[in-house]
This record gives structure tokens, C-alpha cells and sequence, in this order.
């Protein structure tokens, strides 16, 4: 094993299924550039997105 290495199970996997998805049109009025990642409420992410 190689650490960080990730070893998935046989077979599919189907995440969200039953989840709609939405498309965003979002503005960046910070002074700087933003990242939003998945671990985070997008609406918590950062107050300079509008």
C-alpha cells in the first residue's frame, strides 16, 4: 500500500442518485481569488461571493 493511496471496491458506485443539480451564476466581489471546495456550505463559504 502507498500511503494516501485509495483501494475502491469491485463495481459501481452511484452517488446523489436521487439529488437534483442546479447550475450557479455567481460573482466574485472580493479583491481576491476564491476556491470553494465541497467540504463547505457554499452559502458559508466566502461573503465576497454574491
Amino acid at each position: 500500500m502507498i500511503p494516501g493511496e485509495i483501494i475502491p471496491a469491485e463495481g459501481t458506485l452511484t452517488l446523489n442518485a436521487d439529488s437534483k443539480a442546479i447550475t450557479l451564476m455567481v460573482a466574485n466581489t472580493g479583491d481576491r481569488p476564491v476556491q470553494v471546495g465541497s467540504h463547505y456550505h457554499f452559502a458559508e463559504s466566502n461573503p465576497a461571493l454574491e
